[in-house]
Parts: structure tokens; sequence; C-alpha cells
């Protein structure tokens, strides 16, 4: 179904594609409505709803003695975020570019990292912000 209507909007038709799966929206729509309760409350080019939502978090795992200097270190790069416990998550308000900013801070401090990932904002960040809750199934 999927490679259908990318077929057909490839070949220039307009579709209008009602659903849940907003990842393969992302994929295939050049133009998106979040719908609640029947009301459009966003609209617009999925690249432009995602950068209204923020920056890209990068997610850092580090030895639990290192935990407090590297939320510190994060906290001077950029807004710290929310994360699972032993993980420590910042905004990057310069996109990935920063990655290597954050890594090269956190050598020179003597904290070694485990594990990185990091997490650009997708549609249902977007559906969250815009109606206050996450669909089923939906990551983040």
């Amino acid at each position: 179904l999927w490679e259908e209507i990318r077929r057909l909007n490839d070949d220039g038709t307009t579709v209008l594609l009602t659903t849940q799966y907003l990842e393969e929206a992302d994929q295939l729509a050049d133009r998106v409505a979040i719908i609640d309760h029947g009301l459009i409350v966003r609209q617009g080019e999925p690249v432009e709803l995602k950068n209204e939502v923020g920056s890209p978090t990068l997610f850092v795992t580090v030895d639990h003695e290192h935990h407090d200097r590297a939320r510190e270190l994060l906290a001077e790069i950029g807004e710290l975020r929310p994360t699972a416990e032993g993980r420590l998550g910042v905004g990057l308000g310069q996109g990935a570019a920063e990655v290597s900013v954050v890594i090269r801070r956190l050598d020179e401090a003597g904290v070694t990292v485990h594990h990185l990932e990091l997490k650009e904002p997708s549609l249902d960040d977007v559906f969250a912000e815009a109606t206050g809750y996450r669909l089923e199934g939906a990551d983040g």
C-alpha cells in the first residue's frame, strides 16, 4: 500500500491520506496536518513542523562516578532534557554539528562515554506537543 501511495505521489497525483502512522506520513507527505478532536492543531511541511518542536537531543551514558560532572558540562552546552535514569540528555541548538563539541568537552574532563544517541525531533513529538498526548506505540 505504501509503495503504491509513493508511486502515485511521484507521478504527480495529489493524495489525501489519513493515518496514525506518523513515520510513514513523514516519509510520504509533502504537507501534514495534525488533527485533534476535529480541529487542525498543526499543519505544514514535516521538516518545518519538526523544527518548530525543538532541536535534536543527544543522549549520553557515562560512568556513575562521572555523572554529576558530565551533567554540569552538558548544562553549559545546551538545555538539559529529561531522560531515563542513568542517561543524560542535552538539546543541541546547532544540531548534529555540536556532537563533536560534547565529546571533546567530556573527554577533556576525563569523563568516559559509554553510549551516545542522537534523536532528531519526530512527527510523534509534534503530535505530542500539539495535543498533549502520544499515540499508542509512539516512540519518545
